[in-house]
């Protein structure tokens, strides 16, 4: 087996499920070599560490069941990858895949920039590229993290079995695991110069928006096992402060959708200003609650009169 497809699953009969599979099986290449592991144990992140416990092929391709895979020849394309260079963590697409004629305006905008949140987008560690520095005659690049790891790990994303068996799967998230074969030594990626991977991220903002604020508050701030970090550096903070200073002034989220536009003819990119303005109001109640929260549960060490 080569290839092991990692899905968890919370409904078995979700037609996004479907499609993915179904996008899997119309890959070109050897369907005897890949096997669909759908994992409907314990939360999404718990799920993914049990399929590459289970998985048999020298490659886990780790899925959302909202993933789609657009091009064919994306397997073909990664294995060459792997098989070309021993030293290879894992391999992933530069960009999301835009659909226009099937998907709608929120969802594009999200591919186009390249996450699901505009903050890891101003930090520099979106897990795919904007499609506005897009360039036809780019190849596809080795890239070394030695450093820091982007907000990577997911939604089409290949790794080496063999090496992400040794990452932290007991506390699996995806990019702590990164981080964990990081530490280890385990940084070379290649990126391939192609979009291959449709993520339907959002229909609608504020549903999502509340999504969201949940996912954050219960694997970011609710949780003392995460050893990656959003902000991590003085470097991250700064940008922060110029990602908030950016979303109240306005111009600039207005100069990144009118250069996207230049790029990607396409309207959904002037969802820039306000997706970012309500993720700054949802990030903002966020960390309200959770400094009250901290507050509210001190408590000052006993004194002992002497």
């Amino acid at each position: 087996m080569i290839f092991s497809c990692i899905i968890p699953v919370r409904d078995m009969e979700d037609p996004k499920l479907k499609d993915l599979i179904r996008s899997i099986k119309n890959q070109d290449f050897p369907q005897d070599e890949i096997e669909i592991l759908t994992i409907t144990e314990g939360d999404s992140e718990q799920a993914k560490a049990t399929g590459i416990r289970k998985s048999t092929g020298s490659i886990c391709a780790m899925f959302c069941s909202d993933n789609f895979l657009t091009d064919p020849t994306l397997f073909k394309q990664v294995y060459s990858a792997f098989h070309m260079d021993k030293s290879v963590t894992g391999v992933y697409t530069k960009y999301y895949q835009t659909v226009p004629s099937l998907d709608n305006s929120l969802n594009l905008y999200f591919s186009l920039i390249g996450s699901n949140d505009p903050i890891p987008f101003y930090l520099g560690k979106a897990d795919r590229s904007s499609w506005y520095d897009y360039d036809r005659n780019e190849i596809s690049s080795y890239l070394k993290f030695p450093d820091r790891i982007p907000s990577f790990g997911d939604n089409g994303f290949f790794y080496r079995r063999d090496i992400i068996l040794k990452s932290n799967l007991d506390h699996y998230y995806p990019m702590d695991c990164a981080e964990d074969l990081r530490e280890l030594g385990y940084y070379v990626y290649k990126r391939i110069n192609s979009g291959g991977i449709w993520h339907r991220t959002a229909d609608k903002l504020i549903p999502f928006l509340i999504k969201r604020y949940r996912y954050a508050r219960d694997l970011y701030c609710d949780r003392n096992d995460r050893r990656w970090k959003m902000l991590s550096t003085r470097k991250d903070y700064w940008r922060l402060f110029l990602f908030i200073l950016a979303v109240l002034t306005i111009i600039q989220p207005l100069y990144i959708s009118i250069k996207g536009f230049s790029k990607v003819r396409d309207w959904s990119w002037f969802w820039h200003w306000p997706v970012a303005f309500s993720f700054l109001i949802m990030y903002g109640i966020l960390t309200v609650r959770t400094c009250l929260k901290r507050l509210l549960s001190y408590r000052p060490l006993d004194v002992v009169p002497v």
